[in-house]
C-alpha cells in the first residue's frame, strides 16, 4: 500500500494502511459514511441507528443492547481519529476532509453520494444513496436511479447550512415506494410539498428506519402498522400532523420514537407493549387507563423525555407506577402541566403528590418543570437525588412559596427560574453558604 504509484491512488499511504488494519466489522462501518457530504455533522446515536438499521453490528455477548455495541464500534473508530468532534457544536461529529476522501475510495459503488460536480449515472451495484440538500436544485430529479434496483438507503444529507434548504422529490413518493422495495433506511426529510404519505409504505417489509421529520404530513397511514422491522420512527417539526396510528403498539421491533414540535397530544394505546422502546422523545397523559402515565413504567427509556399534560393523571399513585426513579439512562426530563393562565389548578396537594411521584433517578443531568401547580417543591430537591444535574428549568410554577436549596448542587451549570410568582423572599435556604454555593455554576 505504501509504494502504490500516486497516480493509480490519491488517498494518503498512511490513511490507507489505517483502514485496511481496521476489523472487518468497522471496515463497513466506516465505509458507509461515505453517505455524508465534508462538511456534514453528524450526531453519534443517529449514525449508530444507522448503522443498527443495516445490520452492520455484531453481538458476540448477547447481554449487550446493540446501542452499546454500535457505541463502542463508534468510539474504535473515534480513538483511531476517523472521527473527530466538531468544533461548533457539542455531542456532534465530523470527518477531516482526507478520511471522507478514503471512506469514498474503499466503499466503491456500493455508495454513491450525488455531488454538483458529479455525473447523474448511478452504478446498478449501489445499494446506499444520499444527496445533499443544499445542492438538489441544482438537480432535474433520479432518473438514473431507477439501475439500483436494489438499493438500500435513500437519503439526503446537509452540509453546514442547516434549516435553510429543503427538496422537491421529482417522482412521485408511491413510485419511489414501489420502486425500492428492498429499503431499509428511507428518510424524505425536508422534503417540500410532501403532505400526504401513500399505503404502498405497507410494502416496504425490509424497512428498519424511516424518518419524515420537516414535512407537512398530517397524518401516516395505516399500513405504517405493517412494518413489522421497523427500529426507528422520526416525525421531528412535521407541524401539521396531529396524530399517530392507532396500531403503533404493534412495531414490536420499535427502539426510537420521535416527534418534537407536532400537533399530536394523543399517544396510541398499549404504548407500554413497545418492549424494545428505548427512545420516546414526547409522552402526553391522557383521562383514559390506556394513555395513562402507568404505561411508562413498562419502558426502559433512555436519552430524553417530555411528558405534558400532567394535570390529567387523576391518582398520584399512576405516577409512581411510571417507576421514574429506576429508569437510571434517562439523563434528560421535561415535565409539563398545561394549566390555563388565568386558571387556578384544582388541587395542589395532588399536584404535589405527583411531581413527588415522578422522582427521577439520580443519574438525570437535566430537568425542567413547568407550570407546576403545587405550592412547594418536592423532597427529592432535598435529599441528593439531583447531585448529577447540570441544567435545571424552573418555569411558571408561580404558587411555589419558596426556592429550593439549589445552592449545593455540584454540577449545576444552567439554571433558569422564570415566572415563579409566588417567590417574596430570596435567602440562605436557596443560595447555602458564601463557602459552598453554586460552586460550578456559569
Amino acid at each position: 500500500i505504501w509504494d502504490l504509484p500516486k497516480e493509480d491512488n490519491e488517498i494518503i499511504p498512511a490513511l490507507l494502511l489505517s483502514y485496511h488494519h481496521l476489523p472487518s466489522h468497522l471496515k463497513r462501518c466506516f465505509a458507509y459514511c461515505a453517505l455524508f457530504s465534508k462538511d456534514h455533522e453528524f450526531d453519534k446515536d443517529d449514525l449508530i441507528m444507522l448503522w443498527m438499521a443495516e445490520n452492520f453490528l455484531q453481538f458476540p455477548q448477547q447481554s449487550k443492547r446493540p446501542e452499546e455495541v454500535g457505541e463502542q464500534y463508534f468510539n474504535d473508530l473515534l480513538s483511531r481519529s476517523f472521527f473527530q468532534e466538531s468544533r461548533r457544536y457539542g455531542r456532534r461529529f465530523i470527518m477531516h476532509d482526507l478520511v471522507n476522501d478514503l471512506a469514498k475510495y474503499v466503499c466503491g459503488n456500493i455508495c454513491f453520494r450525488l455531488e454538483v460536480e458529479e455525473e447523474k449515472r448511478i452504478p446498478n451495484a449501489t445499494r446506499h444513496f444520499s444527496f445533499v440538500i443544499n445542492h438538489i436544485q441544482y438537480f432535474d430529479g433520479f432518473g438514473s436511479l431507477y439501475d439500483a434496483k436494489r438499493l438500500r438507503t435513500f437519503m439526503p444529507t446537509s452540509g453546514r447550512v442547516v434549516f435553510l434548504s429543503d427538496w422537491h422529490c421529482k417522482i412521485s413518493i408511491h413510485e419511489l415506494f414501489c420502486k425500492f422495495r428492498f429499503l431499509r433506511v428511507l428518510s424524505l426529510s425536508q422534503c417540500s410539498g410532501l403532505t400526504e404519505v401513500p399505503e404502498s409504505l405497507g410494502n416496504l417489509k425490509h424497512l428498519h428506519s424511516l424518518d419524515l421529520s420537516s414535512t407537512d404530513i398530517k397524518h401516516l397511514p395505516d399500513s405504517t402498522c405493517l412494518l413489522y422491522n421497523l427500529q426507528t420512527l422520526k416525525l421531528n417539526y412535521c407541524y401539521n400532523l396531529e396524530e399517530l396510528p392507532l396500531n403503533l403498539h404493534k412495531l414490536t421491533n420499535l427502539r426510537c420514537l420521535e416527534f418534537v414540535f407536532t400537533k399530536v397530544r394523543k399517544v396510541p394505546i398499549h404504548l407500554g407493549k413497545l418492549k424494545n422502546l428505548q427512545v420516546l422523545s414526547s409522552f402526553y397523559v391522557g383521562k383514559s387507563k390506556e394513555s395513562s402515565i402507568q404505561q411508562l413504567g413498562e419502558l426502559n427509556l433512555h436519552r430524553k423525555l417530555s411528558i405534558g399534560e400532567l394535570q390529567n393523571i387523576v391518582n398520584p399513585s399512576d405516577a409512581l407506577a411510571a417507576d421514574f426513579k429506576n429508569k437510571t439512562h434517562l439523563v434528560e426530563l421535561e415535565l409539563n402541566w398545561n394549566w390555563n393562565p388565568n386558571q387556578i389548578p384544582d388541587d395542589p396537594r395532588k399536584d404535589r403528590e405527583v411531581l413527588e411521584n415522578l422522582q427521577p433517578s439520580k443519574h438525570l443531568e437535566k430537568l425542567s418543570i413547568k407550570n407546576y401547580g403545587g405550592t412547594q417543591f418536592p423532597s427529592w430537591f432535598l435529599n441528593n437525588s439531583l447531585l448529577n444535574v447540570v441544567s435545571l428549568r424552573l418555569d411558571c410554577c408561580k404558587y411555589c412559596l419558596c426556592l429550593p436549596p439549589l445552592g449545593h448542587l455540584p454540577f449545576l451549570k444552567c439554571l433558569l427560574i422564570i415566572g415563579l410568582d409566588g417567590i417574596v423572599n430570596i435567602d440562605a435556604n436557596f443560595y447555602g453558604s458564601s463557602s459552598s454555593s453554586f460552586t460550578s455554576l456559569e
